[in-house]
């Protein structure tokens, strides 16, 4: 290999953040132009440990660095500028429809249809867990509190299958 062949320069930092997508738009752009730079993430300290332990000095502490070599730096620059001037990818979810029911509605009919008695305690924050978890597992739910004990009702199509989530919870025990 002549030395015509090796690349000239010393390495340049051309980008450093946090920004995902600019920074695989720009390995990719750089790739594409046969452009040769270094990625690597800040936090990659193994080559030269800072004595600032507490990372009070500048620069980014997590996300991306590339870099490229000094007599390439013109050309990457274009490049950056480049994807900079262009709109941002929009990486945000969407809201979610507050509007939109969380779990299915269970209509009075079936409430009233709920008959078997599953599981009675005086306890009213596990009372109201085991209610959820049914609910979770669209089992229609209905409960009666007498005194200091409540009641949990189902179905009675469904009092096999409530029983064994019940079970499950309270043993803690896997499906048998």
């Amino acid at each position: 290999m002549s030395s015509s062949a090796i690349p000239q320069g010393s390495l340049v930092l051309l980008w450093a953040g946090e920004d995902a997508a600019l920074h695989t738009a720009l390995v990719e752009a750089l790739q594409s132009a046969g452009i040769p730079f270094f990625d690597k993430p800040p936090a990659d300290e193994q080559l030269a440990p800072k004595v600032d332990v507490f990372r009070l000095e500048g620069g980014a502490h997590f996300g991306f660095e590339v870099s490229v070599l000094s007599s390439r730096l013109a050309e990457a620059e274009v490049i950056l500028e480049k994807l900079l001037d262009e709109e941002p990818v929009d990486m945000e979810l969407p809201a979610e429809d507050e509007s939109a029911p969380l779990a299915p509605e269970v209509n009075a009919d079936a409430l009233s249809a709920a008959t078997a008695a599953v599981w009675t305690g005086a306890d009213l924050s596990q009372a109201d867990f085991l209610r959820q978890a049914l609910k979770e597992n669209e089992i229609p739910v209905r409960i009666e509190k007498q005194a200091s004990e409540t009641t949990l009702y189902v179905p009675p199509e469904e009092e096999t299958l409530a029983r064994e989530i019940i079970r499950e919870i309270l043993e803690g025990a896997p499906p048998a």
